[in-house]
């Protein structure tokens, strides 16, 4: 399925270049940007995450969900969609720690470089890419899903629910997280980005290289994880508390959660806003934030830091 969607992103890329007269038609940098939306929904459909929508959407026959396919009965079933939210925060959890140790590592190299004046071991680029890949690592895939995935695991056993509201969503959510997180650790197999995980503009989105584009469509598939999971726990803490347990009641940590989730709602969406438009400088060649073009570049410190 990756690699069928990865042809069919390919092949809408290049007709609709080919009928508007648009040269060259093979652009690597407009084809690379597509296929980063492309290939991952391939993958997410291949693993069965659109199974039950695509049936609910044609017509066929749903599957009920009845909670018997809960649970994990082999480790295989931690590298499949599942709906359980124990797997799911055990999934999570899991995965943050394979990012961390990741950022880790990028981190060493840093500080290893830094153990002597001058350029040991890589270049002033590298480095750049080295330090902003790691942060991105760090806040987008694991402080950020990390507390996901605790909620996951603990919420609804302590307001009494039997699962999230949302169990497909919160499968779907999952598997965002390590496309997100692959597609920014492959910015070192191009040339990467090296403009912090802010990714200030101009710097990001007009002077760095394809690697940009990566950390931008990173971040997008990050932010639709953390919003989807937002979303979730705000239905099921709201909707699925067990009787008696009024939001008086409810343990400190669900209402972390909650007000957690509530900013996550509102904010991420700005911080998605402001990739989408870095990104449309670097590959479409608007001017949101070229100045000498009539662009406003202070605008993206706005947007992204609300």
């Amino acid at each position: 399925m990756t690699a069928l969607f990865f042809g069919i992103g390919l092949g809408i890329t290049l007709l609709v270049r080919w009928a508007e007269g648009w040269h060259p038609i093979w652009d690597g940098q407009v084809i690379t940007t597509v296929e980063l939306t492309a290939a991952p929904l391939g993958f997410l459909a291949g693993i069965g995450g659109f199974d039950y929508w695509v049936r609910y959407a044609i017509g066929s026959p749903t599957q009920p969900e009845d909670h018997s396919g809960h649970g994990a009965h082999s480790w295989r079933d931690y590298f499949r969609v599942n709906t359980d939210h124990k797997v799911i925060g055990v999934q999570y959890l899991v995965t943050t720690i394979f990012f961390f140790v990741a950022a880790g590592l990028t981190a060493m190299i840093m500080r290893a470089e830094l153990a002597r004046p001058g350029m040991q071991y890589v270049g002033n680029q590298v480095f750049n890419e080295l330090f902003s890949v790691h942060a991105a690592l760090m806040i987008f895939l694991f402080i950020i899903p990390a507390f996901a995935g605790l909620g996951n695991y603990v919420i609804p056993l302590m307001i009494g629910a039997p699962d999230m509201a949302f169990p497909r969503l919160n499968a779907l959510s999952f598997w965002l997280l390590p496309v997100a997180g692959l597609i920014m650790l492959s910015s070192f197999i191009v040339p990467g980005f090296g403009c912090g995980w802010t990714g200030y503009a101009p710097l990001c989105s007009t002077h760095q290289e394809l690697g940009a584009v990566f950390f931008n469509m990173g971040v997008q598939w990050a932010g639709a994880s953390s919003i989807m999971t937002a979303l979730n726990f705000l239905v099921t803490i709201i909707t699925m508390r067990a009787p008696g347990m009024t939001f008086w009641r409810m343990p400190l940590l669900v209402w972390a959660n909650f007000t957690t989730s509530l900013l996550v709602v509102i904010a991420t969406p700005f911080i998605a806003g402001s990739q989408f438009m870095s990104m449309f400088d670097h590959v479409l060649h608007t001017k949101f934030f070229q100045y000498e073009a009539g662009g406003y570049l202070i605008v993206y410190q706005h947007i992204f830091c609300f």
